[in-house]
């Protein structure tokens, strides 16, 4: 079995997200994803998650609730 260790400060795969996150996104929205990922930045390397996964996962869960990312509702 391979451990896998992942330094506290790393945070590419954050980065890597958020530009997945950004695509075909309106840039009222971009904006509001560059904030998520400050502060994803910061709980990570204060080590509020466990590992990558957790991290990226809340990331996505952020994103999806930011208001200014959800898509219009059709009347």
């Amino acid at each position: 079995m391979v451990i896998i260790q992942f330094e506290p400060m790393q945070t590419e795969f954050l980065d890597q997200l958020a530009d997945q996150l950004k695509v075909h996104k309106t840039p009222v929205c971009r904006r509001a994803i560059n904030r998520i990922l400050a502060n994803m930045k910061n709980r990570w390397e204060n080590g509020d998650y466990r590992d990558p996964l957790e991290a990226e996962s809340a990331f996505r869960e952020l994103v999806d609730k930011e208001r200014a990312c959800q898509k219009a509702k059709a009347v």
